[in-house]
């Protein structure tokens, strides 16, 4: 069995809750084990600005290691690409403006739409005016690529659905007035699904799959 980009696993399971409930959730669960990023391909990165200091420069997305048991086309595994440089993007923004860099999620339209672009400019806002407070470091991992399909009468594929398993002990998002009651055990399996946009791919849903990796 292969992993990474190209790697071979399926899970076919669709479940719809917002990510800010499952935060509040004690979901208890254990398995779940890391995949190092490995560098996007340059064909699905934007040109670079030669001109663009260095220390200025917004981070070079990557596209993080996954697993699929789909039979990729060429095509459908550069639209895979194009969303998980998103998916890396939306978490590496929300790791910032949630830590307290709050002018960072000025960048979240470029890595979400729709009902899960909403979600975290709540967050963001309510742990920006004190009513939350956010610790710790939102670190997925065995991503997994569940399906790649073509809607709304398009010929290309535009909605890639991912899966990924959450340790919920390594970060909490909870009321400021509030204990953080995290348990040691807290995995859940997550999905997102992120759609291809005249902006290009943005996560669009994300929901609580189940209560385990």
């Amino acid at each position: 069995m292969k992993t990474g980009l190209g790697g071979r696993i399926r899970y076919r399971t669709t479940t719809s809750i917002a990510l800010t409930a499952a935060l509040a959730l004690p979901l208890v669960l254990s398995g779940c084990e890391d995949h190092s990023p490995v560098a996007a391909p340059t064909s699905t990165l934007p040109a670079k600005d030669p001109t663009a200091a260095s220390p200025a420069a917004d981070p070079q997305p990557t596209i993080p290691a996954y697993e699929t048991e789909l039979d990729l086309s060429p095509e459908e595994t550069e639209a895979v690409e194009g969303a998980l440089v998103a998916f890396e993007g939306f978490f590496r923004s929300v790791n910032s403006a949630y830590s307290g860099n709050f002018e960072t999620a000025d960048d979240f339209p470029k890595f979400a739409s729709g009902d899960a672009l909403e979600s975290i400019k709540g967050d963001a806002q309510v742990v920006k005016d004190g009513t939350y407070q956010f610790a710790g470091n939102i670190s997925p991992s065995k991503i997994a690529i569940d399906d790649v399909k073509s809607a709304d009468g398009s010929k290309d594929v535009n909605i890639v659905s991912v899966n990924f398993c959450f340790d919920l002990t390594e970060w909490s998002l909870h009321p400021t007035d509030e204990a953080d009651t995290t348990s040691n055990s807290d995995f859940v399996t997550m999905e997102h699904t992120i759609e291809k946009t005249s902006s290009g791919w943005r996560v669009a849903e994300q929901s609580l799959k189940e209560k385990r990796c």
